[in-house]
């Protein structure tokens, strides 16, 4: 049996003398409509996003050169790059790439949607990198970057849409899953949650499948009463999973407050959909994910669980 293993996000950097280069990144800000961003994960309503002017403001070519003279690596081998990458996709489009030494370009660098369709333009959002980079080779020294595409310094926008966190897709529960993660063969549905707190989105962390047969069931009848049922079955059990692991996870580090939940904002709105839908506060709601079955109460009141089971009963007599 094949069981996952958790891996830690960690970046190795064993470079010196390179923090020069990072200053004048510090300024860099995207620009959607006339909202200025820093960088890190920004959640955006899809509406605001859809037809939204964007741009990205940079540094001068001149201060980065300055920056980077005070480093060990030569100007004349690093350049600016600026990326974009859509989420769905996967497609990523170079906005701009310069050599240092011959740069120019406008600090405020338009984003054309025409020209990047499948990532400007996706409804999940994407990812823009601005970095200052080694563009070419250079002879191998202790503890300096040497192999081009190094990045001497980069900031990263994590953009995507605005969701229901407390919403999730259902997957095929395959056989090839149900081995991969050791479950019996007649097992009906699994939520499979990892590294929660490390995601800009919980979609990225959170997998909730649902056995092939049953599935396509569902999705043929949707609106059958026994199969709304099973569907706010299914989305009871998959918010209690969720939010106990979110709970263990922050329990791990530091003790769980709404606090605390700043620092990760997927979770964060996660559990303020959650305060919003059981009409409660964050403190409740952390107290509640501590005590998994009061939390099932909870949510069965909340989505009236018990209305649409005494329907889908009455109707199968």
């Amino acid at each position: 049996m094949t069981s996952p293993i958790r891996s830690e996000s960690a970046l190795i950097r064993p470079f010196i003398n390179l923090h020069h280069a990072d200053v004048p990144l510090e300024n860099v800000r995207l620009l959607v409509g006339d909202v200025e961003h820093e960088a890190g994960a920004i959640v955006l309503p899809e509406e605001e996003l859809a037809g939204a002017r964007l741009a990205v403001t940079l540094p001068t070519p001149a201060e980065i050169r300055a920056a980077v003279e005070q480093t060990p690596i030569p100007v004349v081998d690093c350049g600016l790059i600026v990326l974009a990458t859509g989420r769905t996709h996967r497609v990523t489009h170079v906005v701009e790439r310069q050599y240092l030494r011959v740069a120019d370009y406008d600090s405020e660098l338009l984003l054309n949607r025409s020209k990047a369709d499948l990532v400007f333009n996706d409804r999940a959002g994407f990812m823009l990198t601005v970095a200052v980079v080694l563009l070419n080779g250079l002879v191998r020294r202790p503890l300096q970057p040497y192999m081009a595409g190094t990045w001497l310094a980069r900031r990263d926008f994590r953009l995507s849409v605005e969701q229901n966190e407390t919403s999730f897709s259902p997957e095929e529960l395959t056989q090839a899953i149900r081995e991969h993660h050791g479950l019996p063969e007649g097992s009906l549905r699994y939520v499979h949650v990892e590294g929660v707190l490390d995601e800009a989105e919980l979609s990225d962390a959170v997998r909730v499948y649902v056995d092939t047969e049953v599935l396509n069931l569902l999705l043929a009848n949707p609106t059958d009463t026994s199969a709304l049922q099973m569907q706010i079955e299914l989305a009871i059990h998959a918010t209690e999973i969720v939010a106990t692991a979110i709970l263990r996870e922050l329990s791990e580090s530091c003790e769980p407050t709404p606090d605390a939940l700043e620092a990760y904002p997927a979770a964060l709105r996660f559990f303020q959909n959650l305060a919003r839908t059981l009409k409660t506060d964050m403190a409740t709601i952390l107290n509640l994910a501590d005590e998994p079955s009061r939390l099932r109460a909870h949510l069965e009141a909340a989505f009236d669980a018990r209305k649409t089971s005494i329907v889908a009963l009455k109707e199968s007599r």
